[in-house]
């Protein structure tokens, strides 16, 4: 538990809470000892939990490195090289940084929650004269924010299960070993792992009453801006919740309602595709973090679109850690029929000149993350940074298509994977004809459905998750680079099981040195 409680302690000192907008992410801090005790207080801590969230969502980096169509280069100088070859052990740094934030920020939440309850008790004692007394319009958006506080709980919690956990099995759950639960701010608490049937119970207990406020609030709508939490990021990770439980009917009913959603409607053309991605904009997306030039943003772009030249729009000379597989690239090609034209290449890789080594070479470079200019520190400098998106509707238009095929039913599992298909693929002139979609039966259709969910959701941190509920293997084998020649041997045709134990991250060793009570439920030991 040391890193828990340091994580806790760094957060509520640290971290603090910040302006009652969510454009000012948090600048100052409440001390401990102080907590809070009018709603301004709580409202102010509201955006602290909303920082909090997007401190632990910008792992996307480490968890593509372990499973995705790359390649690591030359010059990658062993960056994320744990990851990527699958050396991390229980001292891994980022081993260590994923299970310390998501365990302090459940803990600040707990704080929050707590104090909320506190704060409702004792307004029921004030006078109406009272300063402090809350209003109907206060009390009901505390509400708000307190159902909000059980959602973020509840994904953070999932979020370690991704990672520390074994793949959810009803059979089985009762004896898996799930996480750490807390529901206290009792940071000198050294508490033993919960099951994974009561870890999965106590994500539904969040989710339960996060969906009470949070579609109370809206009347089941959605607030104006995508930074705030609204009843379809509620659904999102029910749905995932769903599917994680073998709840496949339920799972493909939630992920379905997301998917029809026509104010979520997939994006069909290619400029409108690129621009969700550079300026983080656009239908597909229901839920992102906030990010600006002074409160943070997150460079997701460097490890793909480095360049220590300086170029301006790094056009030139740049020397990427890591480039897509060719194998992944030639994936895009029209489904085989030259008539037809995918949106997604375009958007997703990038031809650049590169200094790789002493070698000078052209390679398509990941472009999905090309940097917001409205982040940029230095006019007409990119600084190659982004918003953290959460959700947006391609994942849930797949998850339905899954859903259905697991839940026996290949008819609407086909309606789904035709729906992203017709988004993304189109005739390539206008004398082409327009892309024709056959259905598929049987283990073709979830070998379909699996193949397009690598292709549309590339480099987005779901490729991990997603082997470990397939059950398959993490194999690079066949998986051709780009150029053999500018590319480090290790890992490039690595080959992992899927029932390899490195599939479940260990439990740092900073934790069971500390922590007695978890001693006999660690993954590797």
């Amino acid at each position: 538990m040391k890193n828990i409680i340091k994580g806790a302690l760094l957060l509520l000192l640290a971290g603090g809470v910040a302006a009652c907008n969510l454009n000012k992410y948090p600048s100052n801090a409440i001390p401990a000892d102080e907590g809070f005790t009018t709603f301004k207080d709580a409202k102010e801590f509201r955006n602290s939990i909303y920082y909090m969230g997007r401190s632990s969502m910008t792992d996307i980096i480490s968890a593509n490195m372990q499973c995705e169509g790359i390649n690591a280069t030359l010059d990658y100088g062993n960056s994320y090289g744990e990851q990527y070859a699958w050396t991390f052990t229980d001292t891994d740094s980022t081993v260590d940084n994923i299970w310390t934030n998501d365990n302090g920020n459940i803990s600040q939440i707990n704080y929050f929650l707590e104090q909320c309850e506190t704060l409702i008790a004792n307004d029921a004692n004030l006078s109406e004269s009272d300063p402090d007394k809350m209003s109907a319009q206060d009390l009901k958006d505390l509400n708000l924010y307190i159902g909000e506080a059980h959602f973020f709980r509840a994904l953070l919690r999932r979020h370690l299960v991704m990672y520390y956990c074994k793949d959810y099995e009803p059979t089985t759950a009762d004896t898996d070993w799930g996480i750490i639960l807390n529901d206290t701010y009792n940071i000198a608490q050294r508490l033993p792992r919960a099951t994974m049937a009561k870890t999965y119970e106590a994500i539904n207990t969040d989710l339960d009453l996060a969906r009470t406020a949070i579609e109370g609030y809206y009347g089941g709508g959605d607030p104006a801006e995508k930074y705030y939490l609204g009843s379809t990021a509620v659904k999102c990770l029910t749905a995932y919740v769903q599917l994680d439980m073998h709840q496949y009917p339920e799972a493909a009913a939630t992920a379905a309602s997301i998917a029809d959603a026509s104010k979520y409607a997939l994006i069909t053309d290619a400029t409108s595709f690129a621009s969700m991605w550079k300026n983080n904009e656009g239908s597909e997306l229901i839920f992102q973090f906030f990010a600006s030039l002074d409160e943070g943003s997150v460079q997701y772009g460097s490890p793909f679109l480095y360049d220590p030249f300086g170029d301006p729009d790094h056009s030139t000379s740049l020397k990427p850690q890591y480039v897509p597989a060719q194998y992944m690239i030639d994936q895009y090609s029209n489904n085989g029929n030259d008539a037809w034209v995918d949106i997604r290449p375009s958007a997703y890789f990038t031809t650049r000149t590169c200094r790789i080594g002493t070698a000078s070479v052209n390679l398509k470079l990941l472009n999905k993350y090309p940097g917001n200019p409205n982040y940029n520190a230095t006019a007409g400098l990119n600084s190659l940074a982004n918003n953290v998106p959460l959700y947006r509707s391609a994942d849930f238009v797949l998850l339905a298509a899954e859903a259905y095929y697991r839940a026996g039913d290949e008819v609407n599992a086909n309606k789904y994977l035709q729906k992203l298909r017709e988004a993304r693929i189109h005739a390539n002139s206008s004398s082409a004809p327009e892309y024709t979609y056959t259905p598929y039966s049987g283990e073709e259709l979830f070998s379909e459905i699996k193949m397009e969910r690598l292709k549309e959701m590339f480099m987005e941190s779901n490729r991990m998750a997603d082997l470990k509920r397939w059950g398959d293997p993490m194999s690079r084998l066949g998986w051709t680079p780009q150029d053999e020649s500018v590319c480090v041997t290790i890992g490039m045709y690595l080959n992992i099981n899927a029932n390899d134990y490195r599939f479940v991250w260990p439990i740092p060793q900073s934790e069971y040195t500390n922590n007695s009570a978890i001693k006999d439920q660690l993954n590797w030991k």
